[in-house]
């Protein structure tokens, strides 16, 4: 087999930045939410036995596709429960990026780069998220007896979006990462399990892991969306032991934050979040009145979420 892991990324909510919900109540998504389900290479051919389980456990049929979206609410929590499953072996990882932070910002380099001002977000979102899964895969893989490991990423396929481009935009991560000239290098990509041939896209209705992933980052999506019609059902908090978590280091137990579950930029965001945003982070171990103290804000970066979105060589 030419890869040890699978990476299955959806996305939910757009990568506009203008007229954001709640402000504006016929605008744009207030967050961007890009999630990915990490399964072991030989446990891919199991993956459509996962999907028409959760479908039958509310009377779907076998071989149908899994939508979020189109579920009832019921059926919403049955789906996001069965994935934690011990019986499902998986990792997920979800990052999700305040758009608020994004108003009013351009960079013409980065755009002329991506050939798509939009795409811009929504890369550098996939880059925080490749950040935490790759580092994950480098420290999993010996508990497997792997060696090397390689990760294989299928992404559902996005209208608009310049595929092309991102995998460029990939391709010079990991270019930056074996240089070391990483721009901003808080994390870097581990490209030493990253190959230019194992970044593909597909349809996902034709693939039962992307839409598992789907249920993950649509959960996610809609347990924090304000104007989501079911933001107070907050499904993805049954997620909890199916997110990466951090290995413990000396006196920093494990945890799931900034891990298998991001929100981005954290210590600029903290203050802006609701009470139930807030719990809902918590409940994944962020430290909100952490993050919201002096401490964390004399530690901020002063370059924004927007100013670190394109990586460049120094």
């Amino acid at each position: 087999m030419s890869h040890h892991y699978t990476l299955f990324i959806d996305e939910a909510g757009d990568d506009k930045v203008d007229r954001l919900k709640p402000d504006s109540t016929d605008g744009n998504s207030e967050w961007l939410c890009l999630g990915g389900y990490l399964v072991r290479a030989e446990l891919e051919p199991d993956l459509e036995r996962r999907r028409d389980e959760i479908l039958a456990s509310f009377g779907g049929q076998k071989g149908g596709t899994l939508h979020y979206r189109n579920l009832k609410p019921k059926n919403r929590l049955i789906a996001a429960s069965k994935l934690v499953s011990p019986d499902y072996p998986a990792r997920g990882f979800v990052v999700c990026s305040y758009k608020k932070t994004m108003i009013g910002y351009h960079n013409e380099r980065a755009a002329n780069s991506t050939g798509n001002p939009r795409d811009v977000l929504f890369n550098f979102v996939a880059r925080l998220l490749l950040e935490r899964v790759t580092h994950y895969v480098v420290n999993a893989a010996p508990r497997h007896g792997i060696r090397d490991p390689v990760l294989r990423i299928v992404m559902a396929s996005r209208k608009g979006h310049h595929f092309g481009q991102f995998k460029a935009y990939i391709a010079q991560l990991m270019n930056q990462a074996v240089a070391g000239t990483t721009f901003l290098n808080t994390r870097e990509i581990k490209a030493g399990v990253l190959r230019w041939n194992q970044i593909e896209r597909a349809t996902a209705s034709q693939v039962p892991g992307l839409q598992l992933a789907d249920v993950l980052v649509s959960a996610f999506f809609q347990s924090i969306e304000r104007a989501s019609p079911h933001y107070g059902d907050k499904v993805a908090r049954c997620l909890l032991p199916l997110m990466a978590e951090r290995p413990a280091r000396r006196g920093v137990p494990t945890s799931r934050a900034n891990e298998g579950v991001t929100f981005y930029p954290a210590t600029r965001v903290a203050k802006l979040l609701t009470e139930d945003q807030s719990a809902f982070f918590a409940h994944f171990g962020y430290d909100i009145e952490a993050l919201k103290g002096r401490q964390a804000v004399n530690h901020v970066q002063a370059l924004s979420q927007a100013d670190r979105m394109w990586s460049r060589g120094r």
